[in-house]
């Protein structure tokens, strides 16, 4: 496929039905992406309440993401079959159900099943949502500026969950987390019955179950070793075993999908060098933002123990650059050009980085300068990529092409989760038990705090074990400061990891990336 674009069906800009079409899909994808983040701010409530152990936490919140990761294809292939709106439908109400599952259930096994097959849902929302948009939005420009204001609500959206999220529990306790979506979710509902049209363009498809299966095995082991690869141990033998399996599911589905008939993904896109550098950017642009969003969020309520309400408005920085850039981003790939646009936004990536990185001994305003850099640039670099993907596929098939697109943000960012969060835990393991040895001299108290301080991510954690039965002597108010400054510098280690993949990226679409990507 050459990296000219194809020209577009000649259709109104502006038809009756498309204003309210968008404004339920931009609804339903606000409702969604706004719960994203929003358990993370009660999830100390619920443990208390629920009695829930670590890996009972663990599994909260890592399997939504592995619900979403593994369902993205599927929705997409179900809205392509049988139509995004009634795709769109069910899997609002399947939503609301697990949402009011969650809200009333004292069941920890019930609700983490419930939050699982709610990533499950939201998957499907968010695919067909950009589905949606992509089928309105038939010229350059008029898809440019709706994928642009879609990638501004998303941001913003997942930006409010935790300010939300904690005024909320506030007013009613961690149930209300679950409970604040549902009327929502009902308004979306009764927007589109009324003023969504089924897609024009469906036709009936023979559905690739076996490459469905493939896709899930691949997706769903990969998703649980990035979440849990911590915990088990990166050279355990579980941890091993599910790479392997992901390995061969991923080759067995190539294999399949380059021979099916009705595949669900379109493998020979990825021979052309410009698809698969776009699809590639929006994974490394995920996993740069949601890393640096995970630094900062961990830093400042976990280290200088801020309430979920201030750490939750401290993010809205990435949150306000992202939407601006985001609703600029089409007049702003009129003017300059794909190839152009593309090359700043990943060079604004890597300078917002760096800011973190050197602004996290200076002080929390550098700290939020850098968000907002990381914010524009990351919506000046997937915005556009993200239309250039829908422009690309066949406009039968935007689903395929949405889910594409949205398979590589929730894997780049438990990519970014486990790679950053190890990188933390692997400085803080080396350099914190050789700084406290003036406060602690006996070696096996000396291991103790340290892993207890680097378990609770808490510097002022005054109580651990060196032996059972055994309990550290020797704290004072030095040991609390020496912990704070190593896991400053274990966050400007972790943002230093995603510069130099922001940059590594910079260098291959400075090198690869085709300058006619704009020609009609």
């Amino acid at each position: 496929m050459s990296s000219e674009m194809p020209s577009l069906p000649a259709r109104p800009y502006w038809s009756k039905r498309r204003p309210r079409t968008l404004l339920a899909a931009y609804l339903g994808l606000f409702v969604v992406n706004v719960n994203v983040l929003i358990t993370y701010v009660g999830i100390f409530d619920m443990q208390r309440r629920l009695g829930m152990g670590e890996s009972d936490l663990q599994w909260l919140v890592g399997v939504y993401s592995i619900g979403m990761a593994s369902a993205t294809m599927i929705s997409a292939t179900l809205a392509d079959v049988f139509g995004r709106r009634i795709v769109y439908l069910v899997s609002l109400s399947v939503y609301v159900a697990c949402s009011l599952i969650a809200a009333t259930t004292s069941s920890v096994l019930v609700l983490v099943v419930a939050r699982g097959v709610q990533g499950v849902s939201a998957a499907a929302v968010i695919v067909t949502s950009l589905a949606l948009v992509s089928m309105v939005s038939t010229t350059r420009e008029a898809r440019t500026k709706a994928v642009g204001t879609w990638v501004a609500v998303g941001s913003v959206a997942v930006a409010m969950g935790p300010p939300v999220g904690g005024i909320l529990i506030q007013l009613m306790g961690w149930r209300g987390l679950f409970v604040a979506t549902v009327p929502l979710c009902v308004v979306v509902q009764v927007i589109t019955l009324r003023c969504v049209s089924e897609s024009q363009d469906v036709c009936i498809r023979g559905f690739d179950w076996t490459g469905q299966f493939f896709f899930v095995t691949t997706v769903a082991s990969l998703a649980f070793v990035m979440i849990q690869g911590p915990s088990f141990g990166w050279r355990s033998s579980v941890t091993l075993s599910l790479l392997g399996l992901s390995l061969l599911g991923f080759l067995a589905f190539v294999v399949r999908e380059s021979r099916a008939r009705h595949p669900m993904l379109d493998v020979s896109l990825f021979r052309s060098r410009l698809y698969s550098l776009a699809v590639a950017t929006v994974f490394f642009a995920a996993f740069c933002n949601e890393g640096a969003f995970f630094v900062v969020m961990q830093y400042y309520r976990s280290i200088r123990e801020y309430s979920p309400v201030a750490v939750g408005f401290l993010v809205l920085p990435f949150a306000a650059g992202y939407a601006a850039a985001a609703l600029k981003a089409a007049r702003l790939r009129r003017r300059f050009g794909l190839r152009r646009l593309l090359l700043s936004g990943q060079a604004g990536l890597l300078l917002g980085l760096l800011t973190m990185v050197f602004g996290f001994p200076v002080g929390r305003g550098t700290v939020l300068l850098g968000m907002a850099v990381v914010g524009m640039a990351s919506a000046l670099v997937i915005t556009p990529v993200v239309a250039l993907v829908l422009e690309v596929m066949p406009q039968d098939r935007s689903g395929m092409a949405s889910g594409i697109v949205n398979t590589q943000q929730p894997l780049g960012g438990a990519m970014s989760f486990a790679a950053l969060g190890t990188v933390m835990t692997v400085w803080l393991g080396v350099t914190l038990g050789r700084d406290i040895e003036q406060v602690i001299p006996d070696p096996a108290e000396r291991l103790g705090a340290s892993r207890e301080i680097i378990l609770h991510a808490d510097p002022h954690t005054h109580v651990s074990m060196s032996a059972p039965g055994a309990q550290i002597r020797h704290f004072d108010a030095r040991l609390a400061d020496i912990a704070e400054r190593n896991f400053i510098q274990a966050g400007q280690v972790s943002l230093g990891v995603a510069a130099l993949v922001a940059a590594a990226v910079l260098a291959v679409l400075f090198a690869a990336f085709p300058g006619d990507a704009d020609r009609p």
